[in-house]
């Protein structure tokens, strides 16, 4: 026999014998066909838990507001710069009024003819009314015919009703007249609260307008910061209106404040799963700025839930898993729990569970529904098993 010939044999025998072990590592324990699995079991237990769980958001200003002129005017000057800190009713720039100057002055013109006409109508109307008192005396007397009272009384109703188209006259030209001074007014920038300038643009000799796609101004007030966060509905349980949360800037990771909920939607997103809470923080030093990113702590009162070990649930969902559970007669079969979180290594079992089952936790992976299984201790070396 040649080298190669002896080569090929020991080649056939050792796929023989690989063939052969595979065979044998693959039978079913016990004399049946049927496979038996070796898993670790536990039961549900009641923990004690102070839960804690972290999101982010950006700190806002609790008042922050764009400031735009109301009417269009060349810039005349700023009186403020970004970073100023302005008070209630500052001037923060003037726009030119001359055009509503004049249009201020003829509206005053027009009132003023107004009054005159009311007032010549004022006297047409007592002169009238006296005449006509005296019309109606002697009409009674029988010392005028009935179309000398007809004519007078025509002439007292006409009379009339130019005084009132008089003082109609000269509402109108008063409404003008406020008309044109509310929008001189408007030529004057005001501060609508106190707080600090964030951003100002535009630059004098420059035409403003209404409708001009940046701001004028900006202006934040930033004693009090607001923090919207979204906390999804399984963490919800806990948190109220009167919960204080932690609140860390990551621009200043050694510093540490506190936020107290201010407000909790009445609504669940229904595409989210998760409810919107607003915090409000003091800020009176202004040491934190609006925009800042934040992260939120926070910390529910501890409570007694009943839980699983975490690799013992198999996740359909953020609120439904599956467990395996062992019966009397040593077979797992498939339940199904609903979850409210997971907290130190263990899942937080909501409903599915009442506390007295077997459950696999070692081993569940490789399981059928029905499966026949054999349980060991934790730390047993079982093959394909991951050392509990």
């Amino acid at each position: 026999m040649n080298t190669r010939s002896v080569s090929v044999m020991l080649t056939l025998m050792t796929a023989c014998g690989f063939f052969l072990f595979l065979s044998c590592s693959g039978k079913p324990e016990g004399n049946g066909a049927e496979a038996v699995q070796a898993v670790t079991i536990t039961k549900p237990e009641k923990k004690k838990f102070s839960r804690s769980f972290d999101t982010a958001a950006v700190a806002m200003a609790e008042r922050s507001a764009y400031i735009n002129p109301k009417v269009a005017a060349i810039i005349r000057s700023f009186r403020v710069k970004e970073g100023d800190f302005v008070k209630e009713g500052a001037l923060l720039a003037q726009l030119d009024g001359s055009d509503y100057e004049i249009a201020v002055n003829a509206s005053r013109a027009q009132l003023a003819a107004a009054e005159a006409g009311v007032m010549q109508a004022e006297a047409a109307f007592a002169k009238i009314s006296a005449d006509f008192e005296r019309f109606k005396a002697l009409k009674q007397n029988g010392s005028i015919s009935a179309s000398d009272f007809e004519q007078m009384e025509a002439g007292y109703k006409q009379t009339e009703a130019g005084l009132a188209a008089a003082k109609a006259q000269r509402g109108m030209a008063q409404s003008a007249l406020d008309g044109n001074l509310r929008q001189l007014g408007y030529t004057a920038l005001i501060a609508p609260f106190t707080g600090y300038i964030a951003t100002r643009n535009g630059e004098i000799g420059e035409m403003a307008a209404p409708a001009s796609p940046r701001p004028m101004f900006e202006i934040v007030q930033s004693d009090t910061l607001k923090i919207q966060v979204f906390i999804s509905e399984l963490e919800m349980r806990g948190v109220t209106k009167d919960t204080v949360a932690k609140v860390f800037f990551d621009a200043y990771p050694d510093k540490e404040a506190s936020a107290k909920v201010n407000l909790i939607n009445s609504k669940v997103d229904p595409m989210t799963k998760s409810v919107k809470v607003e915090l409000v923080m003091e800020n009176r030093d202004h040491f934190f700025k609006p925009g800042m990113t934040v992260r939120v702590r926070f910390t529910l009162p501890e409570k007694e839930y009943l839980v699983v070990p975490r690799n013992a649930v198999f996740t359909r969902d953020n609120e439904a898993g599956i467990v395996y559970v062992k019966d009397a007669d040593d077979r797992v079969f498939t339940k199904e729990i609903f979850m409210g979180g997971a907290v130190e290594g263990y899942t937080i079992v909501e409903k599915g569970l009442d506390g007295a089952e077997d459950i696999v936790v070692g081993g569940g992976r490789r399981l059928e529904e029905g499966q026949k299984v054999r349980v060991v201790t934790p730390g047993t070396a079982v093959a394909g098993e991951v050392r509990k």
